[in-house]
């Protein structure tokens, strides 16, 4: 019977930035208090998921990294970092609002364009592609274990549409919830994954289910 590795991705917990609407790519954003609080709880979750996991990978930014250390913390995991599974790069628009961010085009001209730089910034591509080969070495490091991946809304959009092999490479369709899970299913010599859960956010209360596409965050405080 072919072996199946299970592989969960979890953005991370809501930060600074996502509060203050800032597009903060691959800068530092720390969780906020409403940050920790649904790391936690999706840490708790997992204690009762439907399967086991046996190590947690985070980005090296800090909101992945201390996401990834509550749940290594509540399941009795190893945590490691891996350098890929970092946000991707926006270039000239680190730090601009999401606002600036729509008024540049940045999504516009990256659902439109796989091969988008003109931010000289990563490239859907590019982003997609880093973030597989991560994958991709953090699962032959470990063949045998079912894998928590923690990292960015972005990075895992981008990663889930290359390995799904759907267009646009943007990935927008597979963007989570602030410490949302995703998980999918690689059968040893299978084509690509099986996805069988996206954004899941049901254990968080409505208070803390923060959608990315939300533009009115201020009124959450």
């Amino acid at each position: 019977m072919p072996r199946i590795q299970h592989l969960l991705f979890v953005r991370h917990g809501e930060t600074v930035g996502n509060l203050e609407q800032i597009a903060h790519g691959q800068s530092e954003s720390p969780l906020n208090e409403r940050g920790v609080r649904q790391a936690k709880m999706t840490a708790k979750m997992l204690l009762d998921w439907e399967r086991d996991y046996h190590r947690v990978y985070t980005s090296p930014l800090s909101r992945a990294q201390h996401t990834g250390q509550h749940i290594a913390s509540s399941l009795g995991l190893p945590i490691d970092t891996h350098h890929d599974l970092i946000e991707g790069f926006l270039g000239d628009w680190e730090g601009v609002t999401y606002q600036e961010l729509d008024d540049f085009g940045f999504a516009k001209h990256s659902i439109r364009d796989d091969d988008f730089s003109g931010h000289s910034g990563e490239s859907p591509n590019q982003l997609g592609d880093r973030v597989a080969r991560a994958v991709s070495e953090i699962r032959s490091r470990h063949p045998d274990e079912n894998l928590i991946l923690v990292s960015h809304g972005a990075a895992i959009a981008h990663l889930i549409a290359r390995l799904l092999d759907t267009k646009p490479a943007f990935g927008y369709q597979y963007l989570m919830h602030n410490s949302a899970v995703t998980e999918l299913a690689f059968t040893e010599g299978g084509d690509k994954p099986e996805l069988s859960t996206l954004n899941f956010h049901e254990h968080l209360p409505e208070d803390l289910k923060i959608d990315p596409r939300s533009r009115d965050r201020r009124d959450r405080e």
